[in-house]
Order: structure tokens, then C-alpha cells, then sequence
């Protein structure tokens, strides 16, 4: 008899490969265990990157609410209270009627102003391309203003998409006023079946982007964006102005359903 085919030979070897195929099979446990360990921790940073960012999203929500609601107040308190009190005094001691009939034209159109800056008139049956002509009316007299609109789509948006819009087309003009010393901006809003594009430009003093700290203003713009759906872009350098680029995708979109 060959000494391989001896009983014990064929024995051993079979308890060989029976403890390697054993110790391959938990070397290969232990790599996939490792691998689903990893993936999992990645997963639970990746989730607590979310809430974080969610809840940094939410405070920031909370902060631009409470500074409106500041603005807001202060405007009633400062400017309209104090205008409808000047016009009681005025009346007490005899002033003349028509002194006190412009000091309330100027009230209303003050009152106009701040109803409008809660909630845009007519927002429901005023088109898109309306709202924003009239929202960067008043600042043609501090700015150079180019506004175009390229409406391709018969549907009206919904509400809440335009108030959304005015709110971003807002903040960015605002912002464009108080740091960027621009004298021009360019507003195009496109609106097709498939999607909507907002492209605010100016000719500031522009920013490097690589340094930008998220302020509130633009913590704000993420929360609309998010809201949305949308996707946006910031390209700025120093002594180049900044465009902001903004794109509403309408197919799929929830708050686009109605239609």
C-alpha cells in the first residue's frame, strides 16, 4: 500500500484542509465583520453630520425669524408709531389739514412697506417675474438694477415657491448693499416646465470663497435651498464682483404637485 493511501495519511490531511477551509472562513468573517464595523461608524458620523447640520440649519431658521421679527417691530415702533404720534400732536395743537394729510399718505405708504415685507400682495395671482420687478422696484434708486425674466412654462408656481424665491432674491440684494460696494446688479430668472433659474450678479468688491465664513445671511439661503430642492453656487474673487447661481428642479418636486 502507497503511503498516501494509507487511512491515517488521508486522515490528516483531510483534518488539514478542514482546519485551513476553518481558518479561512473566519479570517474571512472577521474582514467582512471589520468592513460592516467600519461601514456602520461611517454611517452613524455620517447621520450625526446630518442632525448637526439639520440643527445648524434649524437655529440659523430660528435666529433670521427672530432678527424679521426685530426688524419688523422696529420698523412699527421707529418709524410708523412714531409718524401716527407726531400726526396726533399735530392735530391736538391745530396744524394745518393738509401738513396733516401728507404726514398720512406717508404713514400708509410706510404701513404698505412693512405689509409687504411680511407677505407680498397678491402673491398667489401675481406672477413670478411681477413680484420680483416690484421687490427690486425700490432699490433702483440706490442700485443699477438689470432685471430679465424668460418665462417658457404656461404654470404659475405655487406660494410657497415664490415667497421662497423673493426671500433668496431679497437676502442676496441685501447683502449685496451692505458689504459688497457694488453700483450694478443683474438679476435673470428663467422658469421652464423642468425647472427654475435665478442668477443674481454683481460688480462688487467680491470675496474669496475658499475663506468665507457661513453668516447668517447665507445659513439662511441653505435653509431655502433645502426647502426647495435646490441647488446652488456662489463664484466670487476679490476685486471680480459675485454671482450666485440658484436652480429649482420642478420635476419630482413636492411643493411642485399641484400643477
Amino acid at each position: 500500500m502507497e503511503k498516501w493511501q494509507d487511512p491515517q495519511v488521508i486522515a490528516l490531511w483531510i483534518a488539514i484542509i478542514i482546519v485551513f477551509i476553518v481558518t479561512l472562513l473566519l479570517f474571512v468573517v472577521r474582514i467582512l465583520h471589520a468592513g460592516y464595523k467600519r461601514m456602520t461608524e461611517a454611517n452613524l458620523r455620517e447621520t450625526r453630520l446630518q442632525l448637526e447640520y439639520q440643527k445648524s440649519l434649524m437655529e440659523t431658521g430660528l435666529i433670521a425669524q427672530e432678527r424679521e421679527r426685530t426688524r419688523i417691530a422696529a420698523d412699527l415702533h421707529d418709524s410708523l408709531i412714531g409718524k401716527l404720534t407726531v400726526i396726533k400732536l399735530k392735530s391736538q395743537v391745530g396744524s394745518p389739514v393738509a401738513e396733516i394729510e401728507n404726514m398720512l399718505g406717508e404713514s400708509i405708504a410706510e404701513a404698505r412697506r412693512i405689509s409687504h415685507d411680511l407677505t407680498p400682495p397678491l402673491l398667489e395671482f401675481s406672477r413670478m417675474e411681477e413680484l420680483l420687478e416690484d421687490l427690486l422696484a425700490p432699490w433702483k434708486a440706490k442700485l443699477e438694477i438689470d432685471f430679465y425674466a424668460d418665462v417658457r412654462a404656461a404654470a404659475d408656481l405655487e406660494p410657497s415657491i415664490k415667497i421662497q424665491l423673493l426671500r433668496i432674491v431679497q437676502e442676496l440684494v441685501t447683502n449685496i448693499m451692505k458689504h459688497a460696494e457694488a453700483r450694478q446688479v443683474r438679476v435673470h430668472f428663467r422658469h421652464t416646465e423642468n425647472y427654475i433659474t435665478l442668477l443674481v450678479r454683481d460688480n462688487g468688491k467680491g470675496f474669496d470663497t475658499s475663506v468665507l465664513k457661513k453668516g447668517l445671511g447665507l445659513g439662511s439661503l441653505e435653509l431655502r435651498m433645502q426647502y426647495l430642492s435646490a441647488g446652488h453656487r456662489v463664484n466670487s474673487a476679490p476685486g471680480e464682483g459675485t454671482a450666485t447661481l440658484v436652480v429649482v428642479p420642478l420635476i419630482n418636486n413636492d411643493l411642485y404637485g399641484k400643477h
